[in-house]
């Protein structure tokens, strides 16, 4: 993206002399080049200078590219941490040799991971309108020249790639997941039904079911959470969060299979394999894992100036968890079309809300905390600095040959937008959601609370199923009957669950942004100069 005039370039064709008719003065806009009798030498490239702060660029939408990326480190993540989890708990077993070997069968892991996540760097080269400028320019990063109708400058950078998020639509995201579930039925009614071998083709086809089902319900929910909540987000970042989230279940892995195991045995010797089980589920797993991902927000505290912000790390963090997660259940049950759909629509963005919960809280902290460190260095005479301004962004995008794709002017409608050329755009608003809600609800401002309502809201997901099938169990419900009755909860506590989400989003959107404190602390500014 070039954010001015359109250029002509040449890639691939070294810089060659260009013959310059008529008498060449010392004032012409070209004379910076190496002058041989009646030809110019193109100067050698600028040299590099920092981006400056209101610039933004814009790639080819991919998002399935994304998606496909996002499904391998999953994997990886997945057979990094049972590695490195089985390794630590063996060693702590008295079985230091094959939990070295687990151990070392990890770090290839964590490695690769690490080279997928490395950061892309890009290079900008910028052709800019200028009086003392040139008409010939050498283009670096294309081995070329740069011949611009009018006197330019020209301005190279180097800068991570800070891209928009890019993953597909939610409805895209949807329909796919509808066809997995009709999919995986079809497959589950002929492993039950053929002969052998439509049973072992069936099982076969069941593998990238297993990998859509799982996966693809989290994109969906990725995306329309970014679209409701309504702030600009980088790619990159985004990714991160959702990496901290499938490494927070790291620790959890190992509270659940070890830690508490170990305490609950220590108190209660006697207790049944059934029972620990109930007590994980219910306790352990609610209290561990909320803990965990709540601390894997913290890690980005910087990037946390509001509710808003952090409600959103939570939310990201919390599907990050989720989908690794997902990967186990849904592996686990044979790309199971009852679990893959439970899964989608009721344990995803259960994990996601709750999450989001913590974040809120540790957002309204933060914000707080910093609005109050600031009116106390005023207080104490310290000059305060203006906050960085949101200027408006002034950009062309252009193609290959140079010819004007799309400019601000021309940005109408709201959100991340993809245009006919394939593009993505940022259009900031505040406004995207439009439609009046008939429930919000109010975002925990305390952190002790907000980690107490999402734990709370996780043990009541886990414990009211465990209820139910014990309940049911209990009276001498036939098989059928418990079936009918555990699905029929599902299908009101998923209801409820959605119900609470959508008044938790928009919540959100009238939750501050963090504008607030930039304009307090610009009043300070002008008191402390």
């Amino acid at each position: 993206m070039l954010p001015l005039a359109p250029i002509a370039m040449q890639p691939g064709v070294r810089p060659a002399p260009v013959n310059i008719p008529g008498p060449l003065s010392n004032n012409s806009p070209i004379t910076t080049g190496v002058i041989q009798g009646g030809t110019i030498m193109p100067a050698s490239p600028v040299a590099l200078t920092p981006p400056p702060a209101n610039l933004q660029m814009a790639r080819k939408s991919r998002p399935w590219r994304t998606y496909g990326r996002i499904v391998g480190l999953v994997v990886l993540l997945l057979l990094f941490e049972q590695s490195f989890v089985s390794g630590w708990i063996l060693a702590l077993d008295g079985e230091a040799f094959y939990g070295s070997i687990c151990i070392l069968i990890s770090i290839p892991l964590f490695l690769i991971t690490a080279a997928i996540r490395r950061p892309r760097v890009v290079l900008l080269e910028r052709a800019i309108p200028h009086t003392n400028g040139q008409l010939l320019h050498p283009i670096a990063s294309h081995s070329g020249t740069l011949q611009t109708p009018t006197p330019t400058i020209m301005q190279r950078h180097i800068f991570r790639d800070d891209s928009v998020l890019d993953v597909p639509s939610s409805m895209a995201s949807w329909i796919v997941f509808a066809a997995t579930i009709i999919v995986s039925t079809g497959l589950w009614v002929m492993l039950y039904l053929g002969d052998p071998i439509i049973q072992a083709l069936s099982a076969i086809l069941l593998i990238p079911v297993i990998i859509i089902g799982f996966s693809i319900p989290v994109m969906a929910w990725w995306s329309h959470s970014t679209k409701r909540i309504g702030l600009p987000t980088k790619q990159r970042d985004a990714e991160s969060w959702l990496i901290a989230g499938m490494l927070s279940g790291l620790p959890a892995i190992f509270v659940n299979s070890w830690l508490f195991p170990m305490i609950v045995i220590l108190i209660h010797p006697d207790i049944s394999v059934v029972g620990l089980e109930n007590l994980t589920v219910v306790i352990s797993a609610p209290v561990g894992e909320e803990i965990c991902k709540a601390i894997a927000i913290g890690f980005f505290a910087a990037k946390i100036k509001s509710p808003r912000h952090g409600f959103q790390i939570g939310f990201t963090v919390g599907l990050g968890f989720a989908i690794l997660e997902n990967l186990m259940y849904i592996g686990g049950s044979g790309g199971s079309p009852i679990v893959i759909l439970i899964r989608g629509i009721g344990s995803i963005p259960g994990h996601a809300f709750w999450t989001g919960l913590s974040g809120s809280a540790i957002g309204w902290y933060l914000m707080k905390n910093r609005a109050d460190v600031m009116h106390m260095a005023a207080r104490m005479g310290h000059q305060i600095s203006h906050p960085e301004s949101d200027k408006s962004i002034d950009w062309k995008l252009v193609d290959s040959d140079g010819s004007v794709v799309r400019d601000n002017s021309s940005s109408r409608e709201l959100g991340v937008q993809i245009d006919s050329s394939g593009y993505q755009i940022w259009t900031p608003s505040q406004n995207i959601i439009t439609k009046k809600p008939w429930i919000s609800l109010p975002l925990p401002k305390s952190i002790p609370v907000g980690l107490v309502l999402a734990i709370s809201g996780h043990a009541l997901w886990n414990g009211i199923s465990i209820f139910v099938i014990s309940f049911a169990e209990g009276i001498g419900f036939s098989a059928v009957a418990q079936l009918f009755l555990s699905l029929g909860t599902l299908a009101v506590m998923i209801g409820t669950l959605l119900i609470i989400g959508s008044g938790l989003l928009h919540g959100v959107r009238q939750a501050p942004d963090g504008r607030e404190i930039d304009e307090y602390q610009s009043q300070l500014a002008d008191l402390t100069k």
